[in-house]
């Protein structure tokens, strides 16, 4: 392999590597978009000047060097629209031109302020908030203030938002796993609950020293009738992507008044400027509210180069930093306004590899996260469930995610980035990724990706694309000065000639912050672990997240202007529905991804070409050597346009029960889907219940601007003895009551249709012993080769805990972890049998197109299959261990237990030799690793492999299996058990090991289908 490329690490640093590549290089002027409100509404007029009377669409202005902001409401909307050549129009020079424009504007915002501010309704208003499950008070006091007669007066009124706030939790899937009805709260089982997103008045605290200087989204219905009330909404469930006909909306329902939708718009344009805003003042060139914060001639130079974004006629056009395109505004803007009107989700997704996982930097500290962080309070007020997802896993690429299509991503996602150059350096892997997120789920997604060529998505298929790039940095240069530097901005960019460390203060993520509720048994560590010289710190996963979540805030503003204009040339609200419906939209681009070149292609079979330069390279007396047994093994192209579905134990994924391989296991005889279903990691509790304090490395002091709280508004203050506490309110979610069981089922609550939580009688379907010695008659009695699930499998779970990707989880909080807060999902679990287990039996259903194949490991230890230990016939004799009663019954689940946890600790390590191998390239000691990557078909000796596709057995021995078993890409090494397009429905998928006893053990990890 080729020595460790470091442009992975620049990228995230902020180097800009990856798409200078397509963009084709050149610089680029920077052009000012429209801005929401006020003045700065107004274009340049043809001499140059602000001409205040006349609105007009996006067009190619003035460059932002000669439009500054200053003062009170200003806008950061550094985006420039530029034109197929390139060039543009209204440059203007002259530095006295630009100081008098600048003049005349602040004057101009000033007055606008001032005006808008006596407009204001002042008053201390009363929330009642569900936080935690428990109603709060919060008053609201307005900045408005009397000065009559010499006094200073505070008018107040009471706003009743009670009728708003939700009256259930809520999960994030309504599956249940049979048998773990009474898991216990926060298990991977039971997921983690949370108050559900329903109107536009839920959660804000205009009380913090943020919200008295940034502002807060201070919105009411305008018509008193309505005062403390749900409007009426359609029954949006009933639609494909919740497209109501606009004839559907209720007179009364808020997308119909004028009067609503006015006063909504202006306070969300206020919303997300000050979200935007608040993200420069984090660096140090944006400006409050208030109009308190005053910026210096060099600070507006920096603010213009901090984070420009370029919207460009083709992917192709010149010019670096962010970009997008006009199309793709368009639909995104489209995507946006209906998910505002239709109170639907929005979910932001990242795969990739262990740098892009937070290795080193800790997982609620990487790059997607952080973005979410600062976009979800942002979309929450508009009525909006935004949540990030982050999906990388480390030692691997985003293939072994991508063949199950959008299941274990997602397939309700908005918005996904691909980055994994380091492990995937093929183009076809990242265009294999992107396309699956087009075809496979219900929504085509805008497309990122770290130097991934966009330009065939864009161009053919209509696709939305993006791309983060890098603006001015504030430099450190010594320890004195940078007590001046921003405190997101410390140590983050050492000048030339700098005196300060900043290698040294790259990692400062700690795994705990005391609390005075729990004191964790194990000694925690310092600082998360995981670093390495392309893993970055969470200093630098800040900025690039901030980064992408400008991509998105600006591009929000765009819609929002949009909604508003098209209303205004339109007749009102609400607009017609070809501006926001999306079924098309989305159906559109699905169809023609398939056009889209630069996938495995027609002229040879996926893991060819790795399996050839395998070839070439091995040595034919090495034990491990494995030739092909023909072309038939290869795995189709046609995969590539195929709508592909999968289920998975490897995570982190999308609700992890619902897609878990347990989800489409067959139960066996007892009832049980895992015979260590007790036992399993997915039913145990954590060691402490949410949520954790508020962190020193993620939150600034208290003088610093923190985007989060600022753009949300989120409450502040949590501490029953008064002391001041910060506290990211997106992430205080309730939890159940310890030891209260629940059950998800659906309603329609509000405008959405939600999963609610509701007590439940646990039941079993055999309780301890019940039963076994009829059923064991029944077994003995029966065909020795019938397919009859096993009572010998075992179930790796992997981490304990609700490990989904967001940063809502509470994952792997066990008593013995020694970094808490390290927030790690990667995770391989797996379903492992030997020759006693007995069959493994899927219902794989819905197959349209005729393919089924998986994900094998046959290099795993009788250790991995610990369930049958001390048995010496297949299912112990049809009695597998459910004759086991009191005492004996306790030692066998705390030796399960106890060989599951080491499960873990030896998945971990395995995890971590797999990314010192393939993301250092192999330069580490670990350069003759064979397990992990998946080049083993077994060791020394003979076994006999069984599968069967709807009771047709098919029987390997070892030699066989290696011919049969594909490379697709590093540690992916897969079976295909069925390629013919006219075989379509659904079908049983059986395997087992025969002839090996305990010493042979095969597992799988992922089943893929279409």
């Amino acid at each position: 392999m080729d020595p460790p490329d470091e442009s992975a690490a620049a990228d995230l640093r902020g180097d800009g590597a990856g798409e200078e590549d397509l963009d084709g290089g050149g610089g680029s002027v920077e052009l000012q978009a429209l801005v929401p409100y006020s003045a700065r509404d107004a274009p340049m007029d043809p001499d140059g000047d602000l001409d205040l009377t006349r609105t007009q669409p996006p067009v190619t202005i003035a460059p932002r060097s000669s439009r500054s902001r200053t003062a009170a409401v200003t806008a950061t909307k550094n985006v420039a629209f530029v034109e197929e050549s390139g060039a543009t129009d209204g440059s203007i020079d002259d530095a006295t031109k630009r100081k008098k424009m600048i003049l005349l504007l602040m004057s101009t915002l000033f007055v606008a302020l001032v005006g808008a501010v006596l407009g204001k309704h002042s008053a201390v208003e009363l929330e009642q908030e569900i936080e935690e499950g428990e109603q709060e008070e919060v008053f609201h006091v307005h900045s408005h203030v009397d000065h009559t007669d010499g006094e200073t007066k505070i008018h107040t009124h009471i706003i009743d938002l009670e009728g708003y706030h939700p009256t259930t939790l809520v999960n994030a899937s309504d599956y249940v796993l049979p048998g773990t009805e009474d898991a216990p709260p926060l298990s991977a089982a039971k997921g983690r609950p949370y108050t559900p997103i329903l109107n536009h008045f839920q959660f804000r605290d205009p009380t913090s020293s943020y919200a008295k200087q940034w502002g807060y989204f201070d919105f009411e219905d305008p018509d008193p009738e309505w005062d403390g009330r749900m409007r009426p909404q359609p029954k949006f469930e009933d639609y494909p992507n919740r497209d109501v006909p606009n004839s559907e909306f209720p007179e009364d329902a808020w997308q119909r008044s004028d009067e609503y939708m006015k006063a909504f718009l202006a306070e969300a344009k206020l919303l997300v400027n000050r979200s935007i805003e608040a993200v420069y003042a984090e660096y140090g060139v944006g400006i409050s509210q208030d109009g308190s914060i005053t910026l210096t001639e060099e600070q507006w130079i920096n603010r213009a180069k901090f984070a420009p974004l370029l919207v460009k006629e083709t992917v192709r056009q010149g010019g670096g930093g962010s970009w997008t395109t006009k199309q793709s505004m368009e639909g995104s803007a489209r995507r946006l306004i209906h998910h505002i009107m239709t109170g639907d989700t929005f979910k932001l997704v990242l795969g990739g590899h262990s740098a892009a996982a937070g290795h080193g930097a800790g997982f609620n500290q990487s790059y997607i996260i952080e973005a979410g962080h600062v976009l979800e309070p942002v979309f929450a007020h508009l009525g909006v469930e935004f949540r990030s997802y982050n999906f990388a896993q480390g030692g691997m690429g985003t293939i072994q995610q991508a063949l199950a299509g959008m299941d274990l991503r997602g397939k309700e996602t908005d918005w996904i980035m691909w980055d994994s150059k380091m492990t995937e350096r093929p183009g076809y892997l990242n265009n294999f990724f992107l396309r699956q997120a087009l075809i496979s789920g219900n929504r085509s997604p805008v497309l990122m990706g770290d130097g991934v060529d966009l330009t065939g998505f864009h161009d053919v298929a209509g696709a939305s694309v993006a791309a983060q790039g890098n603006g001015w940095i504030p430099v450190t240069v010594s320890e004195e000065q940078v007590k001046e530097v921003p405190w997101a901005a410390q140590y983050l960019q050492c000048a030339p000639g700098a005196t300060a460390n900043c290698p040294g203060h790259a990692y400062t993520a700690g795994c705990w912050v005391e609390r005075e509720d729990f004191k964790p048994q194990a000694r925690q560590e310092p600082i998360v672990g995981g670093q390495a010289s392309w893993h970055p710190g969470n200093r630098v996963h800040k900025r690039r997240g901030r980064m992408i979540a400008l991509i998105i805030l600006q591009t929000l503003d765009y819609a929002l202007d949009k909604w508003e204009t098209v209303a205004a040339e339109g007749g009102g609200y609400p607009i017609a529905e070809e501006h926001w419906h999306v079924t098309d939209y989305y159906k559109s681009i699905r169809e023609k991804a398939k056009e889209v070149g630069g996938c495995f292609g027609n002229n040879w079979r996926i893991g060819q070409k790795r399996h050839l330069l395998e070839e070439e390279q091995a040595d034919e007396d090495d034990p491990y050597h494995r030739n092909l047994d023909g072309e038939d093994d290869f795995w189709p192209p046609r995969l590539c346009n195929l709508p592909l579905q999968g289920r998975s134990l490897w995570g982190p994924r999308h609700n992890p029960v619902e897609t878990s391989l347990l989800s489409i296991m067959r139960p066996n005889q007892m009832g049980d889907i895992d015979p260590l279903i007790k036992t399993n990691a997915y039913m145990s509790p954590p060691c402490y219940s949410p949520p954790d304090r508020p962190a020193p490395w993620t939150v600034p002091p208290e003088t610093e601007p923190f985007a989060p709280l600022i753009g949300g508004s989120r409450r502040l203050t949590v501490d029953e003895d008064g002391q001041h506490q910060h506290q990211l309110r997106s992430q205080v979610d309730e939890s159940p009551t310890p030891g209260e069981a629940t059950k998800v089922d659906s309603a329609v609550e509000g405008n959405r249709q939600v999963p609610i939580l509701r007590n439940y009688v646990a039941k079993r379907v055999l309780a301890e012993g019940d039963a076994v010695e009829e059923d064991a008659k029944k077994s003995e009695a029966a065909d020795k080769d019938a397919i009859v699930p096993g009572l010998g499998l075992q179930v790796h779970w992997g981490r304990p805990g609700v490990c989904d990707g967001s940063s809502h989880s509470w994952c792997d909080k066990v008593c013995s972890s020694a970094c808490l807060m390290g927030g790690a999902q990667d995770n391989r679990g797996m379903v492992c049998f030997d020759g006693l287990s007995g069959w493994l039996v899927f219902d794989v259903k819905n197959v349209k197109h005729g393919f089924i194949g998986a994900r094998m490991e046959p290099w795993h230890k009788d250790t991995d299959v610990s369930i049958t230990a001390g048995w010496t016939e297949v299912n112990n004799g049809g009695r597998g261990n459910y004759d086991k009663h009191g005492r004996e019954r306790e030692l066998h689940e705390e030796y399960q237990h106890q060989m599951e946890m080491k499960g873990i600790e030896r998945m971990k390590e395995e995890i971590e030799k797999d990314i010192k191998f393939v993301e250092d390239n192999g330069n580490s000691a670990n350069t003759t690793r064979r397990l992990g990557g998946g080049q083993s078909c077994g060791f020394a000796g003979d076994y006999t492999f069984q599968w069967a596709i709807n009771g047709e057995i098919v029987s390997w021995n070892q030699a066989e299996f290696c011919k049969h078993y594909t490379r697709l890409n590093y540690n992916l090494d897969v079976i295909k058990f069925l390629d013919d397009e006219k075989k379509t429905g659904d079908f049983e998928l059986a395997m087992r090991m025969t002839n090996g006893g305990r010493g042979k053990v095969m597992c799988i990890t992922h089943l893929y289908w279409s």
